[in-house]
């Protein structure tokens, strides 16, 4: 069916993959909001709930900046950036006229976790990170269920593009 001259694809797949990774994502937040609160559990507040030893801990922290927690105070210029790269995501997504499976996925793994972060960011006043990950001092950023299926999602894409280049040559 065309659209104002954009072909209309309804996938329920691809609906329902960002629905889900929205939801997973809000349910993680909320999860950490609740159990991670130094006012309920004043012994996580510094450290965190360690999962792995020192390698894998929960903490929580709250990102008023972009991704990992540059640009700190800025939450409104992310904001109307994530919103517009879901727009971006979806009209891309609905303009190609033939993707890959792979290419779908990682469409749908991106947008589901901005919508994640964007929730965040319309709601609270930061987005609500969690998940803390390294070797003793030396720390990964702390990230959220969203940001890995937006890191994921971007390196399939990248992947599926590179094979798409491929194909074509």
């Amino acid at each position: 069916m065309e659209i104002v001259g954009i072909k209309q694809k309804v996938d329920i797949k691809f609906i329902s993959t960002f629905i889900i990774i929205w939801a997973l994502d809000m349910a993680t937040k909320f999860w950490a909001l609740d159990f991670l609160d130094a006012a309920k559990n004043p012994e996580y507040a510094y450290s965190g709930y360690e999962v792995l030893g020192n390698f894998l801990r929960f903490r929580l922290t709250h990102n008023t900046g972009g991704v990992f927690g540059i640009f700190q105070g800025n939450a409104i210029i992310f904001h109307i950036l994530t919103g517009f790269a879901i727009l971006f995501l979806l009209f891309y997504y609905i303009k190609t006229p033939d993707f890959s499976r792979m290419f779908q996925i990682s469409i749908s793994f991106i947008v589901g976790g901005a919508l994640g972060n964007f929730t965040d960011r319309f709601f609270r006043p930061g987005v609500v990170d969690f998940i803390d990950m390294g070797i003793g001092t030396y720390r990964w950023p702390t990230y959220n269920v969203a940001d890995s299926f937006i890191t994921v999602g971007a390196l399939v894409l990248a992947l599926a593009f590179y094979l798409m280049e491929k194909k074509r040559q």
